[in-house]
This record gives C-alpha cells, structure tokens and sequence, in this order.
C-alpha cells in the first residue's frame, strides 16, 4: 500500500485534468477488473462481474486541488487561479510544477524577501491576486516558448516522504488518493463475488462533486460505498471538539456532513462489519462534504456509506497519514461489502 499510495499521490491530477492520474490507475488495476471504461465526465467505472443481481459501487475521486494558469504578464511572472480550496496564507514560498503540452515546468511561488517588507504589509494576509509564479525568465516570450499557457494546470511539487513513525507519511493530494489506493487495493482482492461490484475514481470532486453525479446516474446500483479523506488530529492548539478523529485510531464511519445523512440500516451494517471484522474505528460528523452527497439522492435514492480515512493538514502540501489507517478502511470496506449484501 505505501508504495502505491507513493506512486498516485506524487502524479498530477488537478480537478478537470485528471489524464495523467486515470492512466496510472488503469495501470495498475487492468489485469484486475472484466471491463474498464469512461464517461463523458471523465470517471473511470471499472466492473467486476458477479453472479447475483446484487449490484454495489465503491467511489473514490482522484482529481486533487491545484492551481490554472491565468495571465503572464510582460516580465515573465505568471498569474494563476486555485481550482478547489486553498488557504491561501498556506500559497507563498513553495514550488510548483506547471503541465504544459511541451512538458513539466517548474516556478516558485516566490513573496518578497523581509528585508525589504514593510512591518504593514507583513502583518496583512496573503490575497491571491498578489501572488505570481516565477519560472526563473525575466519576459513573456521566454515563457510562451516554453509552452506554458493560459489554461495550463498546476500542481504543488512536492515528494512522498516518512515522518518520525514509519506508518506516518506526508505528501500532496493524500486528500484523494488514499481513497484511490484503498479502491484499487479492493479491486485487486475481490475474485468471482457473488455481487457486481463498479469500483468508480470520479472527476472534479474537489470543485463541486460533478464527476460522482453523472457517474452514479449512468449505473443501476444498489448500495454505494464513498472512500474519502476528513480532517485528522491531534492538531495544534486545536480543540478537540472540532477535530475528534486521530490518526492511528483507523477509519470514520461518518454519520453526517453538509450535504449527507447516514441513514439508520447503513449505520447498522457498517457497526456490524466493524465489529465482525474486529477493526478499529471512529464514529464522526463531519464539517466538509464527499461524494456521498450526490450519490446518495441520485435517482430515487440510494443506500450509501461514506468511510473516511483520517488526515492531518487536508488541502496543503504537507497532507499526513497513516498507513495502519489505510489498511483498516480496506478491512472495513470489504467486510461492509459482506454484510450488506446480506442485510439489503
């Protein structure tokens, strides 16, 4: 699992321009699944067949929060957009990678050195549109023969590393894909089920969960499991009211977010396949939102669970997990697929 979790979260795949991540995926889950396709929106929807009418879907998105390339003025600085949320006091002094068609370019997200800051502007908080990208040329030209574009995606550039606890690490863009390692982990167990079983990495979560609406309409299912991220603690001067699930202390079942209520006879199936399967776990309301949202009022309605792996510092560069947590989801995940197709 870490080597993979490795491997998806250091690929780019900003919300709308998920290529490069779909194709990693397809990579390592082809052998593993009976048929493997995409919609318009871009979801990758891989089946495995089974032998009942008993149809289940387990989600997780793969795009990740970045940055689009908006204007290059005429000494060669770059101005962008975020595409998904960003603290923007987290944006200044880091680096980043720009996605042209010609290839990767690297620029800095530079600020002002403080020597030359006045105390005023030092006390005030970042804004956006004071930020620009420097790819070390000093005029518009240089940049436009490099290939870079207005529309050309951004991705925080930063490698996969191990913290003081070998089972906790720290890259971008955990906040999805740990879901996609846990998926694709699953696809790889699952052989000749009695169920069919659509495991779906969808598109554009991070900007408006678009990718989970069109996917789940086109797919006739009966129980829906949603694999996500959720803010994990301890965290620093931060009351536990408001962070109350721990790294280590394995995977949320979530009973409720902004756009989504678990029901009463999921909450019972996902108690029970916790209990069963003996793997420790954490009950949460959360205060973000997942696929969940969507999946679980498309048509007339179906039966959804969202579990959701913890994650200290969601939406920065220096997002953390631990490992033990994704395995427990994993754990979780297949002992829910069990149990619920014997309670539905």
């Amino acid at each position: 699992m870490k080597e993979l979790l490795k491997k998806l979260s250091e690929v780019p795949g900003v919300s709308g321009h998920e290529k490069t991540i779909k194709q990693t995926i397809i990579d390592e889950i082809k052998t593993d699944v009976d048929e493997i396709k995409e919609d318009s929106m871009g979801n990758l929807i891989t089946t495995i067949k089974g032998s009942s009418n008993f149809k289940v879907m387990i989600a997780a998105h793969m795009d990740e929060i970045g940055f689009m390339v908006k204007y290059i003025d005429e000494k060669g600085f770059i101005s962008f957009e975020t595409v998904g949320g960003f603290d923007i006091r987290s944006l200044g002094s880091q680096r980043v990678k720009i996605h042209t068609s010609k290839g990767d370019v690297i620029g800095v997200i530079g600020l002002k050195p403080p020597h030359i800051t006045e105390k005023e502007e030092k006390e005030k908080a970042l804004k956006l549109e004071d930020l620009r990208i420097d790819v070390g040329l000093n005029s518009k030209e240089e940049v436009d023969q490099l290939g870079i574009q207005i529309g050309d995606p951004i991705t925080r550039d930063i490698s996969f590393s191990h913290l003081g606890n070998k089972n906790v690490v720290s890259c971008k863009s955990f906040d999805n894909r740990a879901g996609c390692a846990v998926l694709i982990e699953i696809l790889k167990k699952i052989k000749n089920p009695d169920y069919t079983l659509y495991g779906v990495f969808t598109t554009q979560e991070e900007v408006g969960l678009r990718g989970a609406k069109t996917a789940t309409y086109g797919l006739d299912i009966d129980f829906a499991i949603i694999i996500d991220v959720t803010i994990g603690g301890p965290l620093p001067r931060t009351e536990l009211e408001k962070v109350s699930i721990f790294l280590g202390k394995g995977p949320s079942i979530d009973l409720m977010d902004n756009g989504f209520i678990l029901s009463e006879k999921i909450k019972e199936i996902l108690l029970k396949a916790a209990q069963d399967s003996g793997v420790p776990h954490q009950i949460h309301i959360s205060s973000g939102r997942t696929d969940g949202a969507i999946v679980h009022i498309t048509k007339e309605g179906i039966p959804t669970a969202v579990i959701s792996i913890p994650s200290k510092y969601i939406h920065s560069t220096v997002e953390i997990v631990d490992l033990n947590d994704l395995y427990n989801t994993l754990k979780l995940a297949l002992k829910t697929l069990e149990v619920a197709k014997n309670m539905l």
